[in-house]
């Protein structure tokens, strides 16, 4: 359900050849090139050039947007990039490029490249594969798009002995209902658990219910709502339904509670006004939920009231944040997907502060000031928020005042394929299949289940 507005859906960790066919300089631009770094989009005054198969960009900018310090020795004609752990160098015409580590014993390598750094029109220009290399960052270039994507600055640790099993489904695409292990889904996107651990997925619209080891579907007037989104109270469980329209044509969606096999509307409104990106309860069965108000194009922070279906807006937040969750104080997170950030909202004070993260600052940072990519879901359980932060699960422990004690990759890595095929195994060495309909639920140990769509299964980190 949910789309995000950037390209960051073809980040990668290994570093792929930017190959393009021409073999003379071109200008990146007037081939529709984009250059993200760190899901922000790279804008330079000179458009980037294709040379012998490889895409150099004006150094500048590069440099500036990778937090590295530019040092230009005229007299040799080298450019001396630095951060706090390296310093590269790179000369004109010279395919050599040097980098030494300022840590440890000082470790120097020389590398060479095929496309040297080259001055055209008295700028700089220098390769992206040879730096983003030299800076021990990750990149790839997506095709579809046309697309260079740069991450950087990457510090994960991850949290113990985790691993990843196949919960449910065997990976056949069909609505069957079974056991755990022979059930089949057509794509599980969201899920979530009752108090009595009865877990709920929207699957493909239809929502299916496991209890006691088995699967059902469960089958509700009217039929044509569907479920883009589960979220469970108690025993109770509530939906998000995709748009459906009435006999004049127009378009509505809502939120339904499941009673008796039927969908009870709570919330129901036009969906040409509204959407509603996500939705959560607080323990006294309060909801919250984050509404974009389609006609002045804003963001907000809104408490449902389940009896009336009435929403009072607590406040304006950024168009970015697309994922919320409350903790047991009954307070809020939610995430930026676009910026990288998470913030929390005090309900009862009604302010709103930076909990972890920066704007625009997009990056995979564990410890006492976690930083993250683009946190697309949250959770929040006994003390800790976890987070599905792009294809990674995080969690970050959080003392009684709401404050980062420290965050922790439990499972999965970027990888070098768009749709990778997931394999269970060590939770660090995992290559989760991002996507934008991935969602994941905490049970109560601790462990967390969530949805597969790419391979139809559901997937267990513990």
């Amino acid at each position: 359900m949910k789309k995000v507005r950037r390209i960051a859906g073809m980040l990668v960790t290994v570093i792929m050849i930017f190959s393009i066919c021409p073999t003379q300089p071109v200008s990146a631009r007037e081939g529709e090139i984009t250059i993200i770094i760190n899901n922000q989009v790279l804008h330079t005054d000179i458009p980037p050039l294709i040379i012998g198969n490889r895409t150099l960009v004006p150094l500048g900018p590069i440099a500036e947007a990778m937090g590295l310090t530019a040092t230009w020795i005229a007299a040799t004609r080298t450019a001396n990039l630095a951060n706090d752990n390296i310093i590269v160098s790179m000369q004109i015409d010279n395919k050599l490029v040097t980098t030494l580590k300022r840590a440890g014993d000082g470790e120097r390598r020389v590398v060479e490249i095929d496309v040297p750094p080259q001055l055209i029109g008295g700028r700089t220009y220098v390769p992206v594969r040879a730096l983003v290399d030299a800076l021990d960052a990750v990149a790839a270039w997506d095709a579809v798009s046309r697309t260079v994507i740069i991450v950087y600055d990457t510090t994960v640790s991850y949290a113990g002995n985790k691993t990843v099993g196949t919960f449910a489904g065997n990976g056949e695409r069909a609505h069957y209902d079974s056991t755990l292990s022979m059930m089949s889904f057509v794509s599980p996107e969201s899920i979530d658990i009752t108090a009595d651990g009865t877990i709920y997925v929207a699957d493909a619209g239809r929502i299916r219910r496991i209890k006691d080891g088995r699967s059902t579907t469960v089958e509700f007037d009217p039929s044509y709502i569907t479920a883009a989104l589960i979220r469970c109270f108690g025993n109770d469980v509530y939906a998000l339904t995709h748009e459906f329209q009435d006999e004049s044509g127009r378009k509505f969606y809502g939120i339904v509670k499941l009673s008796a096999a039927a969908a009870e509307g709570i919330f129901i409104t036009e969906a040409a006004y509204s959407k509603i990106s996500d939705f959560a309860f607080a323990a006294d069965g309060t909801m919250y939920l984050l509404q974009h108000n389609v006609g002045v194009g804003k963001n907000y922070i809104g408490r449902l009231n389940v009896s009336t279906g009435n929403i009072e807006y607590l406040t304006e937040v950024d168009t970015g944040f697309a994922c919320i969750t409350v903790d047991n104080n009954g307070n809020l997170y939610i995430g930026n997907s676009v910026k990288g950030s998470i913030w929390h909202y005090n309900v009862g004070t009604g302010t709103l502060r930076l909990f972890a993260g920066a704007d625009n600052k997009n990056r995979f940072v564990d410890g006492p000031n976690p930083m993250f990519f683009e946190p697309r879901q949250l959770r929040f359980k006994d003390g800790a928020l976890y987070v599905l932060d792009f294809n990674l699960f995080r969690r970050v422990t959080v003392n009684s005042s709401g404050q980062v004690i420290a965050g922790e990759t439990l499972a999965g890595k970027v990888t070098a394929e768009q749709t990778p095929q997931t394999r269970n195994g060590r939770g660090s060495d995992i290559e989760i299949a991002q996507s934008y309909l991935m969602d994941f639920a905490v049970t109560g140990d601790g462990r967390v289940i969530f949805t597969d769509p790419k391979w139809a299964v559901l997937r267990e980190v513990g």
